[in-house]
């Protein structure tokens, strides 16, 4: 016969069979049964108790929240918590990197592609003025000793264009003055005409007429005595004809000095007038003349001249932009800083990097970006949240920022800014949107140097709940429209309806439907456990639902046309709390799964494998709730990690 050992302790859970043998084997069997479910629900309660405290330094939670009071009493199960009066925070969290808040970026201003072919090497502490980085000038040299030529070519060109131009300039000069001199001579000459040769010559005609008259008088008067005298024989025949012919000549000079006193006027006076205006109105257009031919040469030299002078300024601008251009191939330090290389900078966001890093010999193009010089003296942490947060955020929250290369320790910060555009997530994820976070850190608080580029984790705050009654988030189920908890009937539970105010990841404020102290379930019912009753009307309408006679459930006030019991009116409960989401159930896949808060992200589900499992359906159980714990639904908000 085998009996125990005599120093063995009975077990509590053990009990006594007939066979020895077999109450030996019973009762460890029943010791390790016994100790696999002390060991499980210690662990339910010290998991419970853990989830109700504040977040620990290690999380880095920089603000202060009031201490969590246990959820259950020692009379309590260790699946159950009570509905008690705390405060706690609303936070998110996101993951980023380092930035400083102040750098200068250097680039190549290079217009050609060119090679590098001196740089320093990263994390080297420069002072303003040292050289940085050297690109290839030889093409650049060759370009300056060509154009050098040419701009001297146009600086000949330009002075032989000038002297051509002051030429002009003097020959116009010449030919004006010469054309005025004979405009003035034709004057002159008009002038001399009309006050000398015109007087002269009717004076000559005046004093011709008047002797042809006074002559014609005396010859008539002596040829008259003439005939008397011949008549009385004192004077013979021969000479009255003279006489006579001698009258008759002066009545014929007298005729002529009129004539041609008359003509004169008449005729050569004009004639003259007319030739000697001509001439003076010839020289008066040979000077006009003169003048705008002169112009037009001039203008063809000043356009010359400036054309050549034009080359000559571009030729220069040309020569001065080829040595600025050779000038730029050597990047000097403009201020002290540290040297980090762009090509660390620009990554995507998993990290990669496609264009390799900087080095000698490497290709670069203009305008591309080559060394960074940040000021580490203030930092800022520039992570991501998901656009469903955006309305939260604002400039002035509060936020811890945890950081690798400080070994998990937290920094405080408050955002500076938020991005205005929207970042996609790429081929990983394209339906995603980021916005971009800034947050200023407490450099005060920093042990040791930070550089750009080190991996972070930020938690921001961005409300708190003050002196509410709350449950944790796990005992909150959804169905259809109504959020409920599980509180004890007897030995069972039952669904109670509740409005829910604000949420964070672990906790949920009651804003109607149960008191302070009253048990809660935080696990899905097992079968038997669920007391299979209708709901109440009443408790519909204590958390803001109306029961209708059909049996459908919709908010107070929605029109009672309302399909398939959708909210259509105003929320339960009058609205939107501040700070948080509402009690109404959303429409969507969403809304079955209310341990995720609308628009928060749970802890610890940053990654792929549980991004999937939340995109699948959740199975069908029937009249069975569904428990956010043992079967989440997808969420449309993705994790803030």
């Amino acid at each position: 016969m085998i009996t125990s050992a005599p120093d063995t302790a009975p077990c509590p859970f053990a009990r006594t069979t007939r066979s020895p043998r077999g109450m030996a084997r019973s009762r460890v069997l029943v010791c390790i049964a016994g100790g696999i479910v002390t060991v499980t629900l210690a662990s339910m309660l010290l998991g419970f108790a853990g989830r109700q405290q504040p977040q620990s330094q290690d999380k880095g939670q920089s603000s202060s929240s009031t201490p969590q009071p246990a959820p259950s009493t020692e009379d309590d199960a260790p699946d159950t918590a009570r509905v008690q009066r705390m405060s706690f925070d609303i936070s998110t969290v996101a993951s980023g990197e380092l930035e400083a808040l102040r750098q200068v970026e250097l680039r190549s201003q290079i217009e050609q592609d060119t090679a590098i072919t001196e740089i320093v090497r990263e994390g080297v502490q420069v002072k303003a003025g040292d050289v940085i980085l050297r690109l290839n000038s030889d093409a650049i040299q060759t370009q300056i000793d060509e154009e050098s030529l040419r701009v001297e070519t146009a600086r000949a060109e330009f002075a032989s264009a000038e002297n051509n131009y002051l030429i002009q300039v003097s020959d116009n000069e010449s030919q004006a003055a010469k054309a005025l001199l004979e405009v003035e001579l034709a004057e002159l000459e008009l002038r001399q005409w009309m006050e000398g040769e015109v007087k002269s010559k009717r004076q000559a005609n005046d004093l011709a007429y008047e002797k042809a008259v006074r002559e014609l008088d005396r010859l008539k008067e002596k040829y008259q005595r003439s005939v008397v005298l011949e008549k009385q024989g004192f004077l013979s025949r021969d000479e009255l004809k003279k006489d006579e012919v001698l009258y008759l000549e002066a009545q014929a000079a007298l005729k002529t000095a009129e004539l041609d006193r008359q003509v004169y006027d008449d005729f050569q006076f004009p004639k003259d007038q007319k030739t000697k205006q001509s001439k003076v109105d010839q020289a008066k257009a040979e000077l006009d003349r003169t003048k705008r031919q002169g112009l037009s040469q001039l203008a063809t030299k000043e356009a010359e001249r400036n054309n050549k002078r034009t080359q000559l300024f571009l030729r220069e601008q040309k020569l001065a932009k080829f040595r600025e251009q050779f000038e730029a191939t050597t990047i000097r330090a403009p201020s002290d800083g540290l040297v980090v290389y762009a090509t660390s900078v620009n990554r995507d966001r998993w990290g990669n990097n496609n264009d390799g890093t900087l080095d000698v010999g490497r290709m670069v193009k203009r305008n591309t970006p080559l060394i960074i010089l940040p000021d580490t003296s203030e930092m800022v942490a520039s992570v991501r949240v998901h656009e469903s947060l955006t309305g939260r955020l604002r400039k002035g929250q509060t936020a811890t920022v945890k950081i690798d290369a400080l070994a998990g320790r937290t920094v405080p910060g408050e955002v500076l800014s938020v991005g205005v555009i929207a970042e996609s997530g790429g081929m990983r994820d394209p339906n995603l949107r980021e916005y971009t976070v800034k947050i200023k850190l407490d450099m005060a608080s920093v042990p040791q140097p930070l550089k750009p580029s080190m991996r972070c984790e930020a938690e921001i705050l961005l409300d708190r709940v003050n002196d509410r009654l709350a449950v944790p988030i796990q005992s909150v189920f959804t169905d259809g429209m109504v959020r409920y908890v599980l509180t004890p009937d007897g030995n069972r539970y039952r669904k109670t309806p509740v409005r829910l105010g604000r949420r964070s990841e672990r906790l949920a404020e009651v804003a109607a439907g149960v008191e302070e102290n009253r048990v809660v379930l935080l696990r899905a019912p097992m079968p038997g456990e669920l007391v299979e009753r209708p709901w109440d009307k009443d408790e519909l309408a204590a958390v803001g639902l109306n029961l209708r006679p059909d049996g459908r459930i919709e908010p107070m006030g929605s029109p009672q046309g309302a399909e398939g019991g959708r909210p259509t009116g105003p929320r339960a409960g009058g609205g939107q709390p501040a700070g948080g989401p509402t009690d109404a159930a959303p429409s969507g896949p969403a809304a079955s799964n209310p341990s995720v808060p609308s628009g928060e992200k749970p802890a610890g589900a940053d990654t792929q494998d549980a991004r999937r499992e939340r995109r699948r359906p959740a199975p069908s159980t029937g009249t069975e709730p569904t428990s956010p714990a043992a079967n989440p639904a997808p969420s449309s908000t993705p994790p803030a990690r």
